[in-house]
C-alpha cells in the first residue's frame, strides 16, 4: 500500500473509531442502528471497516469499503467522507466554510453551536435554545465585548511574561568571561568605601581578591541586572493585577448591557397564567 493510501487508511480507522467512541457505540449497538437506517451490514463488515489498511492471513491488505458504504458511514455520523479519509480536518463542508468566514478553529465553531443548540449548556438545553442564542447574540454584540477580548489578550500576555520572565542576570552573565563571572558572583556584595565611623572598609582586601577593572565592571553589570530583574518582577506582578481588575470591570459592563430591558424578553421564558395558556392553545389549534 502506498504511503498516501496507508496514511488515509490510518486516518480512516482512527476517526471512525473516535466517532463511535464519542457516541458510546460498541460494534453491536452501532451495527443495530446502522442496519435500521441503511438496511445492511454485518459484524464482520464493521470489523473490516475498523481495520482498513491492516494485513490479513493471506497477506492481503484490508481495503476501503465501497464508496456507497463510505457515504453511508459519513452520513450516519454527520461528517464528510473527506474527513474520514483525512483529506480535510473539518468534519463537514459547512463547518469548514463557517471557520473560514469567522476565522475560528473547528473546536471554537462547535463550541458556539453547542451553546446555540443548547446541547452543551444543560440536559434540557434544546428546549430553550432560542433563549441561549439570544444570550450569546447580546453578549457578542455588547459594545464592551470587544474591550473584553482586547483586555483578555493583554491579560494572557501579562500572565505569560510573569510565568516566562526575561532574566537580565542571564543576559549580563553571557557578556562576561566565565572565570571573571564566577568571581564576580562571589564579590557582588563586596565594598570599598571610606566610613566616618569605621574608617576604610575593603571587602576585597579582606578576602584576598584583586579588584581589577574587569572584575569591578562585571560586578557592576551583575548588580544593575539584579536590580532590573527585581524591578521587572514587581512591574510584571502589577500588570497582571491591573489586567485582572480591568477584566472584571469590563465583565460587569457586559452584564449591564446584556440585561437591558429590550433584550430581556428574548432571553427569558414568559410566565403564563391560566387565561393566557387557554388563548395560546386556541391560537395553535387555529393554525
Amino acid at each position: 500500500m502506498s504511503n498516501i493510501k496507508s496514511d488515509r487508511a490510518k486516518c480512516w480507522c482512527t476517526r471512525l473509531g473516535k466517532l463511535m467512541k464519542e457516541r458510546n457505540y460498541t460494534q453491536k449497538t452501532f451495527l443495530k442502528e446502522y442496519k435500521e437506517k441503511y438496511g445492511g451490514g454485518t459484524q464482520a463488515n464493521i470489523s473490516r471497516w475498523l481495520r482498513v489498511g491492516s494485513k490479513i492471513e493471506n497477506g492481503k491488505t484490508i481495503g476501503f469499503p465501497s464508496y456507497e458504504t463510505m457515504l453511508n458511514l459519513a452520513d450516519f455520523f454527520g461528517v464528510s467522507v473527506g474527513y474520514l479519509t483525512g483529506e480535510t480536518d473539518y468534519e463537514t463542508f459547512e463547518i469548514e466554510k463557517v471557520c473560514e468566514f469567522i476565522g475560528l478553529e473547528e473546536d471554537g465553531v462547535k463550541a458556539i453551536k453547542g451553546i446555540t443548540s443548547g446541547e452543551s449548556v444543560d440536559w434540557h438545553g434544546k428546549y430553550i435554545a432560542d433563549e441561549y442564542k439570544a444570550v450569546l447574540q447580546y453578549t457578542l454584540t455588547a459594545s464592551s465585548f470587544v474591550d473584553f477580548i482586547r483586555e483578555a489578550r493583554e491579560y494572557a500576555e501579562n500572565v505569560y511574561r510573569q510565568k516566562h520572565p526575561i532574566s537580565y542576570m542571564d543576559r549580563a552573565a553571557k557578556k562576561i568571561k566565565k572565570d571573571v563571572l564566577e568571581l564576580a558572583y562571589q564579590c557582588m556584595d563586596y565594598q570599598y568605601i571610606s566610613d566616618d565611623e569605621y574608617g576604610i572598609i575593603d571587602d576585597f582586601k579582606e578576602n584576598n581578591v584583586e579588584p581589577t577593572e574587569e572584575l569591578l565592571e562585571a560586578i557592576n553589570k551583575l548588580n544593575v541586572a539584579q536590580e532590573d530583574d527585581y524591578s521587572e518582577e514587581q512591574s510584571r506582578d502589577q500588570r497582571v493585577k491591573l489586567s485582572e481588575y480591568e477584566l472584571q470591570k469590563i465583565y460587569f459592563d457586559i452584564i449591564k448591557e446584556l440585561v437591558e430591558e429590550e433584550h430581556l424578553p428574548d432571553m427569558t421564558i414568559p410566565m403564563y397564567d391560566e387565561k393566557d395558556l387557554i388563548e395560546i392553545k386556541q391560537k395553535k389549534k387555529r393554525g
